[in-house]
């Protein structure tokens, strides 16, 4: 054989395994990507003009003990923006809503002007809004992201690892997305918020909107070894309708 023959047969195998190997390698960017289009695509979210479901969220103390049992109606829609809970307890019938950058809370039919109570609606506002869109709202410029490689949770359960900040200030919350690795959807989502460190698991999704979206999950406190403490709430979604822009 013909040494520049040779040369070939060497090289071209070793150019397609670079080329291969360059292709498969994830960054952050590749990965929300593939999670993206494993949740439905841009192209079906950008279909949605409004949604309304049914969040219910049980609460749960260190020995077991169900604290409490929060049941909301959520509104979301675009074009224009609108962002709308109620829920009832022990003082009344609450309406919270953030419409055209305006945020208000009504107790009964009574608006409350109270600044510390309408800060805290509107951060509650954006966390359901955050919380239930994902993997979409990490395409936010805003959220610096680090692939991180492949890690096990709860020393079971591989995942692809992603880093999510939004702030250098000492004392923000840094978010860790885990994707499954054979089809890229959200596994679970770990949060440190204010020095607590939290484990939500995914455990069912959505088939009505084909987005994939939150069903079930449950969420643990962890202890500072990254294991489990125990079990601090359960949250059930339940979608009752939807409307696509014309």
């Amino acid at each position: 054989m013909k040494k520049t023959n040779i040369i070939k047969l060497t090289i071209f195998p070793a150019l397609f395994l670079f080329y291969f190997c360059k292709q498969n390698i994830l960054t952050a960017e590749s990965l929300l990507e593939k999670s993206i289009q494993a949740h439905g695509g841009k192209k079906l979210l950008n279909q949605f003009k409004s949604i309304q479901y049914n969040k219910s969220t049980k609460l749960y103390s260190e020995n077991g003990e169900l604290e409490k049992h929060l049941l909301q109606k959520i509104t979301q829609q675009w074009d224009p923006f609108l962002s709308s809970m109620e829920w009832k307890n022990l003082e009344g019938y609450f309406i919270a809503k953030k419409e055209f950058g305006e945020v208000s809370l009504i107790l009964d039919n009574k608006e409350i002007k109270d600044s510390l109570k309408l800060i805290e609606t509107e951060s509650n506002l954006n966390a359901a809004f955050y919380v239930f869109w994902q993997p979409f709202q990490l395409l936010e410029p805003t959220a610096k992201k680090v692939f991180l490689g492949r890690e096990k949770i709860l020393d079971s359960i591989e995942v692809l690892a992603m880093k999510v900040t939004y702030s250098d200030k000492v004392g923000a919350d840094i978010w860790h997305y885990f994707f499954n690795p054979k089809n890229f959807k959200i596994r679970a989502v770990k949060v440190e918020h204010r020095g607590r460190t939290s484990l939500i698991i995914n455990e069912l999704y959505e088939t009505k909107t084909g987005l994939s979206l939150n069903k079930s999950r449950k969420s643990y406190f962890l202890d500072s070894l990254g294991k489990v403490n125990y079990l601090r709430a359960a949250y059930e979604y339940e979608i009752s309708s939807f409307d696509y822009k014309k």
